[in-house]
C-alpha cells in the first residue's frame, strides 16, 4: 500500500498523514501552531526583531549624539585650558599695572548639524595705583 502526503504550510516538505508534526521544521501540520520545545522562533517575533531592534539602536544613537553635544563645549574648553600657553609674567614694579591676557576658542552645533566656531581674545589692564 503506498503511503500518503501532504504538504507543509511551513517549509513546503512532504509529510505523512499519520505524522502530527513535519519532520523538517517542526510544524503541526493538523493544529497549524509550531512545534515546542524546538529553539524556532516564532515567525511573528523574528520579523519584528529585526525592526524593533533598528529602532533602540537609533534611540541609543541619539541619545548619545546629544549626550556629546551638551558636553563637548565643557570638554573642549578644559582642554584648551590646560594646554593653552600662558602669556610670561609681567615682572610688578611697586604700584603700577597688570595685565591678564584671556584667549578662548568655542565651537557650538545645533540640531540641524550646523557647527560654528570662532576665537576670541581679550587683555584685561588693572591697575594697582
Amino acid at each position: 500500500m503506498s503511503e500518503v502526503f501532504r504538504v507543509c504550510p511551513n517549509c513546503g516538505q512532504d509529510v505523512a498523514m499519520t505524522a502530527r508534526h513535519c519532520g523538517e521544521c517542526g510544524y503541526n501540520t493538523q493544529g497549524g501552531y509550531p512545534l515546542e520545545g524546538r529553539n524556532n522562533l516564532p515567525e511573528v517575533v523574528a520579523k519584528v526583531g529585526l525592526p524593533v531592534a533598528a529602532g533602540l539602536a537609533g534611540l541609543a544613537l541619539r541619545a548619545g549624539l546629544q549626550l556629546l553635544q551638551k558636553q563637548l563645549p565643557a570638554l573642549a574648553s578644559n582642554a584648551l585650558s590646560r594646554n593653552a600657553p600662558r602669556p610670561p609674567a609681567q615682572p610688578r614694579k611697586g604700584r603700577g599695572s597688570r595685565f591678564i591676557h584671556i584667549r578662548s576658542k568655542w565651537s557650538v552645533g545645533d540640531r540641524s548639524g550646523v557647527w560654528r566656531s570662532g576665537e576670541e581674545e581679550h587683555t584685561i589692564e588693572i591697575d594697582d595705583g
